[in-house]
């Protein structure tokens, strides 16, 4: 394999690697990601179903209000108006208050999550299923080295946006880095499963959030923008799983939760499930700017847990680093 020599090396394409990606291409910058996996997205992954259906089996959405950054309020709006974004007005509600509902507005990338992800960065070189293993200095510039000791990249910054544990694992012997661990010591696990029903249950909201000690989230899939379902499916809902449950239950378990909830007597039928180890993180744990830079060794992390945790925490992480790195902008 031939490296490749960039100014930047991103490690990670998840939200956080492709939005920093994408502001450092428009800047002029040259720079490459670098993908364990098989594609873009990371926790926005897409699982297929059938040959004609998949569902979001990660992050369901965008936050959408008027306290974002302006750049980041001008970039939904270019991204809506290019049309692989769009707005999800949804009924809400609690699971411990189902008759109390709430109209919200969020976004959602469309026909699913991580199409956002390929329309911001699938024209940046991007080499996938290719985990680094090794970061070191040869001759002033970083290398980035795979298990075979294969130099991979070259390049003169890197940016890891890689999950806390997964980032200290590259870091640790770089001085600044240290909270990555503790970060990582906090990291949060949860189950995710798709469920079909054959007939409409008639529920008042889209969007189940709060109030139970199973049920993290419950979401209709079919309710979202440019999204169908399966064949001989009426509905398709998404249950995320509370992290306290995910320690000890099984998908099996939030599905019988589910029904028992809602006083559903239909039978389910599991469409898939999947088990994130490191879903989200306790970002209570951390405080200060929401991005990690080294300038003397031109090294640093941007990820949704040096944020809010969320979507939109690896958003604002990554334009802050792009920021700090870049600052005509």
């Amino acid at each position: 394999m031939t490296s490749v020599s960039v100014e930047v090396a991103i490690i990670g394409a998840g939200t956080a690697g492709c939005f920093i990606a994408s502001l450092l291409d428009e800047a002029g910058v040259s720079c490459r990601l670098l993908e364990k996996s098989r594609g873009l997205g990371g926790r926005c992954s897409r699982r297929r179903i059938d040959e004609n259906y998949s569902v979001d089996l990660g992050a369901p959405e965008f936050a959408m209000n008027a306290d974002l950054d302006p750049v980041l309020l001008a970039k939904q709006q270019a991204w809506i108006r290019a049309g692989f974004v769009s707005a999800w007005q949804r009924p809400s509600a609690r699971f411990d208050a189902t008759t109390d509902t709430q109209m919200q507005t969020t976004l959602c990338a469309t026909p699913s999550m991580n199409t956002w992800h390929k329309q911001i960065a699938g024209h940046i070189d991007t080499l996938t299923g290719s985990r680094v293993q090794r970061l070191q200095k040869s001759a002033g510039r970083w290398q980035l080295l795979d298990a075979d000791g294969q130099v991979l990249t070259e390049a003169d910054k890197v940016i890891v946006t890689s999950p806390a544990e997964q980032a200290y694992d590259l870091l640790k012997e770089f001085a600044g880095f240290e909270e990555c661990k503790t970060v990582s010591d906090a990291s949060l696990a949860q189950y995710v499963c798709a469920v079909g029903f054959s007939q409409s249950l008639n529920l008042s909201a889209d969007v189940y959030r709060g109030g139970h000690p199973l049920l993290h989230t419950a979401i209709r899939e079919s309710s979202k923008p440019a999204r169908g379902t399966a064949r001989g499916l009426a509905e398709v809902w998404m249950l995320h799983s509370t992290f306290a449950a995910a320690q000890h239950d099984s998908p099996d378990a939030l599905i019988e939760a589910f029904c028992q909830h809602f006083a559903i007597e239909q039978t389910a039928q599991v469409l898939t499930s999947h088990y994130w180890r490191l879903s989200r993180h306790d970002t209570s744990v951390r405080q200060g700017q929401p991005f990690i830079w080294n300038d003397a060794l031109q090294l640093g992390c941007c990820a949704d847990w040096l944020d809010s945790g969320d979507m939109q925490g690896a958003l604002n992480s990554s334009l802050q680093l792009f920021r700090a790195i870049h600052p005509a902008q």
